[in-house]
C-alpha cells in the first residue's frame, strides 16, 4: 500500500522503510500554539507504532531495538510519540514521524565495544607513592607512645 505522496512508508534510513500500515496517527486537541483556537481544532498528533510486530526489520534489529528502546514501549508493546509544537496538524505530524526515525536509527546505530587500556607509567608511580603515604601514615598511628610523668 503506498501514500498519497507515492511512498511506501516512513524512510528512517536509505533504503529502509516501515510501513504506513504499521504507524497509527491520530489527531488530537490539545493546548499550544494557536492561542484561543489552541484547544478547538485537533492539531496535535498522537503517533503510535509496536516494534515487535513490524515486519521491516531482521529479528536480530527487532531483539536489538526492543532492548535498546524497551523504557519507551508501554504496557501494550506501542511507542507513542505526541507532537503538538506546530499550529499545523501536517507539521506536527511530520514531527512526530522525524522523531519516530531518529528514535529507531539511534536505536540501531552500532555501538563501539570499550578497549581496555594500560595504566601509564606516572599514573603507576602515582597510585605507589599515595599507597606508601598510606602505609607510613598507619603506621605512625598505630605506634605505641607511653606517657612518662
Amino acid at each position: 500500500m503506498e501514500a498519497p505522496d507515492q511512498t511506501r512508508g516512513l524512510n528512517w534510513r536509505v533504503g529502509r522503510w516501515i510501513p504506513w500500515t504499521e504507524i497509527e496517527i491520530s489527531q488530537q486537541t490539545r493546548g499550544g500554539p494557536g492561542g484561543q483556537h489552541a484547544n478547538r481544532s485537533a492539531t496535535a498528533i498522537d503517533l503510535r507504532w509496536t516494534p515487535s510486530a513490524s515486519h521491516a526489520f531482521s529479528p536480530d534489529e527487532q531483539e536489538q531495538l526492543a532492548a535498546r528502546i524497551a523504557p519507551r514501549i508501554d504496557g501494550h508493546g506501542k511507542i507513542r510519540i505526541l507532537a503538538s509544537e506546530e499550529r499545523s496538524a501536517a507539521r506536527n505530524r511530520d514531527i512526530a514521524l522525524q522523531r519516530l526515525a531518529e528514535l529507531i536509527r539511534e536505536a540501531l546505530k552500532p555501538r563501539r565495544s570499550r578497549r581496555a587500556t594500560q595504566p601509564t607509567r606516572n599514573s603507576q608511580e602515582k597510585r605507589l607513592v599515595n599507597k606508601k603515604n598510606r602505609s607510613r601514615r598507619k603506621q605512625e598511628r598505630s605506634r605505641d607512645f607511653t606517657d612518662e610523668v
